[in-house]
């Protein structure tokens, strides 16, 4: 017996963690009405069911699924974002009166961040809640995992957050993805310090990536090394072995380098990146010498970051989705009622995961139909403008990118996400004030935001 439709009830991630804590001891598939609940060891599915896909006239419901990873203890505030977010998405849709007049039911699973669980619940969303297509998803591990049971099933999924490539490049008809991928990330570094131009005068345009020594650093950095040198750029790369708060030999490479870098990528994904970035700072090493330090999006957490990193003025921060001057109108809307649970500007998944449920039910809609193909055709001519921009996929049956000029990665990826850097221009600056230096596309400020600065920020 099915669950009966959907209602919105958001709890504060406090809440939410209480509600885990007390789940632990027994095991209940979460949907959008509950908090979600830790599953451990999930037993596999039950015998499947027929699913009958037609069109919409003849559904009493439409069932749309999506996975979180809202049991794994890095992950879980990203995952009870992106779920609040995807609430919210499905209590707007459901008062402006469903898809078509049928209502929307929303069946969210806990993938643990765990590839295997992520395809277990996949594979039941597939066979036994019978929904229309799966949105969400955060790691790409796990995103790989629930992309085979997809396309087994041919079931449309719209991933929000994962970043390999692979997810998009083999052309799979079932997958659309709507995060940037790791390449575009690398590109956006490209172009930017190209734009940048020599920023320490040296003769040379240089960069320095410091990652951590992990599977998710080194592939970054052979992107990077791959990558920057058609733009012009030297990509110096230093792994750094974590858990460390002593930077200083780290540091001292860089020192010895013949020529100072005209950036600093610092990006450690296990890490302490604002103490890195103060160890740096300490030793001479930042904008007032001529060197660029660019910061990951934690750092827009303006408190914790002048507490740590006090002569940080002039940092520059990757931002990967909108800002306060960047967003769309419904998405200031979307902010706005998103910090009313979670007191904060919501982060890239939140706003992938609420639009990527509103780009099904607008392919549902259009296609008024819940058969795979008829909403994977929808998608494909999706022209429509939500919280993070206008959304558009010019890569697919039709049109199929080549390989080579057009990157196979291409193939139903949102080709404009919101790739931004902001830069803190004074002291104890509030990170919503944070100008945009780059793309010209949303720059806020023109002139220089540091001694010596090149104004260039042009694509």
């Amino acid at each position: 017996m099915k669950p009966p439709p959907s209602r919105l009830i958001l709890y504060p991630v406090a809440a939410l963690v209480m509600a885990l804590a007390l789940a632990v001891s027994w095991r209940q598939v979460p949907t959008a009405v509950q908090a979600p609940l830790v599953i451990d060891t999930p037993s596999p599915p039950p015998n499947p069911t027929t699913c009958d896909h037609g069109p919409l006239v003849e559904a009493s419901e439409v069932v749309i699924g999506a996975i979180y990873p809202l049991s794994s203890a890095p992950f879980m505030n990203v995952g009870f974002a992106m779920q609040g977010a995807t609430n919210l998405a499905l209590a707007e849709i459901n008062e402006a009166g469903g898809i078509n007049g049928k209502p929307v039911r929303l069946v969210v699973y806990d993938s643990a961040d765990s590839p295997e669980q992520g395809a277990l619940y996949a594979e039941r969303l597939a066979t036994v809640d019978c929904v229309a297509a799966i949105v969400g998803v955060f790691h790409s591990d796990v995103a790989l995992a629930v992309k085979a049971v997809a396309i087994r099933h041919h079931l449309p999924v719209i991933f929000a957050d994962p970043y390999a490539d692979e997810v998009t490049a083999d052309h799979a008809a079932e997958i659309f993805r709507i995060a940037p991928t790791r390449s575009m990330l690398i590109e956006m570094m490209g172009r930017w310090l190209a734009a940048v131009g020599d920023y320490n005068g040296d003769g040379e345009l240089s960069t320095v990536l410091l990652v951590e020594n992990s599977r998710y650093g080194t592939m970054r950095s052979e992107l990077a090394q791959k990558l920057l040198p058609a733009y012009g750029i030297n990509p110096i790369v230093f792994p750094i072995d974590l858990p460390t708060t002593d930077f200083s030999p780290l540091i001292a490479r860089i020192v010895a380098l013949e020529k100072l870098p005209d950036a600093v990528f610092i990006y450690l994904h296990n890490g302490d990146n604002l103490l890195l970035q103060q160890q740096l700072l300490a030793a001479g090493i930042g904008p007032q010498r001529r060197t660029l330090l660019v910061a990951p999006p934690s750092a827009l957490d303006d408190t914790t970051f002048w507490q740590k990193v006090p002569d940080g003025i002039y940092t520059v921060v990757t931002q990967i989705g909108p800002w306060h001057s960047t967003v769309t109108p419904m998405g200031q809307r979307f902010a706005e009622r998103f910090q009313q649970y979670f007191n904060r500007w919501p982060e890239g998944p939140a706003f992938e995961a609420y639009d990527a449920l509103w780009l099904a039910a607008d392919a549902i809609k259009r296609a008024n139909s819940l058969a795979a193909d008829d909403i994977i055709r929808a998608l494909e001519q999706t022209d429509l403008t939500l919280a993070s921009g206008h959304y558009t996929f010019p890569y697919g049956s039709t049109n199929p990118p080549d390989g080579k000029i057009i990157p196979n990665y291409l193939w139903h990826q949102w080709p404009e996400p919101q790739l931004l850097y902001l830069q803190y221009t004074a002291i104890n600056q509030p990170a919503r004030l944070a100008p945009v230096i780059w793309p010209s596309t949303y720059q806020t400020v023109e002139g220089p935001l540091a001694p010596e600065m090149k104004a260039l920020y042009r694509q």
